[in-house]
């Protein structure tokens, strides 16, 4: 008779036993580095592996991720495109606007002021609309990497019902997130001003730029930590289910000021990130790339590098967490 295993043995999602004897060892975590981390000092090595790792078990969970992410987007797109349309479609001026002509820009947006108000609303409601949907994503794909089903086909169930769970829990975490939040605005308002006020006196693009990154870095560094301090705060509240989101919150602090790693992996994400939206932008200069398609094609591909590499942030940022924070006080059993 045909066992189970047998039958479904290529829809297993386990890692490879790495004993001799091919057993595991009792309570070892479907997340292949998980139990391992915490007998190996945290490295970037470390959680670039665990990255790696994720993309190679998960590729097709990435790929619908991703196609969600493109259709909201997407979707966007249609909505702007249809706006204008509507309200500038019946004037010659606004092809001369797409070409890249400002002063023909400038004189179709002054006749329908309404249309661009629209158009703001539209990109406010889009970012809203992902944000909401990426807690439930998020926390889906952190309850898959930190204990995964042994078969793909329960991937989905397991993903759709921790993404569930943890939705208001992530919402709450965005709430308390509006406190430091609003700080970072008070000093990046602070260093647009310092920034308009060297304007002033500026002679060269290399004045410009000193004074931006002069006057900003203070805000940027305070994203920096603050949005590490929610990624970890986000894994913590999908680890222990019922804590709050405020103490996950205080967690996360914790883990960055005992861990600078967390912050270097951040970083090399940013880094990562600036360097494709730039090779990007680089590529596509001066309409270096004529054919509409390939420059459709390359948009998409750098899209979904980014993705990928923010698929690979959060598994490290699991791996992390699973070997550096512990379980909170009080919740030990």
């Amino acid at each position: 008779m045909t066992t189970e295993n047998e039958f479904f043995g290529s829809d297993d999602l386990r890692p490879p036993s790495e004993h001799p004897d091919g057993h595991a060892d009792v309570g070892e975590s479907s997340f292949a580095g998980a139990s391992r981390s915490m007998m190996e000092r945290p490295s970037p090595r470390m959680l670039v592996r665990a990255g790696l790792r994720a993309v190679r078990r998960f590729p097709w969970l990435v790929l619908i991720l991703y196609l969600v992410q493109l259709g909201i987007s997407a979707g966007a797109a249609a909505v702007m495109f249809l706006s204008l349309r509507q309200s500038f479609g019946h004037r010659p001026v606004f092809d001369r606007a797409m070409d890249g002509d400002v002063a023909a820009f400038i004189v179709s947006a002054s006749g329908e002021p309404r249309a661009l108000l629209g158009l703001v609303w539209i990109g406010v409601a889009t970012v809203i609309l992902y944000s909401v949907v990426s807690w439930f994503l998020t926390a889906g794909l952190i309850a898959v990497l930190l204990d995964a089903p042994s078969r793909r086909r329960e991937v989905v169930r397991w993903f759709g019902a921790a993404g569930a769970s943890n939705f208001f829990p992530f919402l709450r975490l965005a709430l308390w997130s509006a406190l430091p939040y609003a700080v970072v605005l008070v000093v990046a308002g602070v260093g647009f001003a310092w920034v308009e006020h060297r304007m002033e006196h500026a002679m060269a693009m290399g004045d410009f730029l000193q004074a931006v990154a002069i006057g900003l870095s203070p805000a940027l560094l305070l994203h920096w930590l603050l949005a590490t301090a929610i990624d970890y705060a986000r894994v913590d509240l999908v680890r222990h289910p019922g804590m709050s989101s405020i103490r996950g919150l205080i967690r996360g602090f914790g883990l960055i000021a005992r861990h600078r790693l967390a912050l270097v992996h951040t970083l090399l994400y940013g880094v990562l990130f600036v360097g494709v939206m730039a090779l990007y932008g680089w590529m596509t200069l001066d309409g270096a790339i004529a054919s509409l398609v390939a420059l459709f094609a390359l948009r998409q591909l750098s899209g979904l590098i980014r993705f990928v590499a923010h698929v690979m942030l959060i598994a490290g940022q699991v791996e992390l967490g699973c070997s550096a924070m512990g379980t909170p006080l009080g919740r030990r059993r």
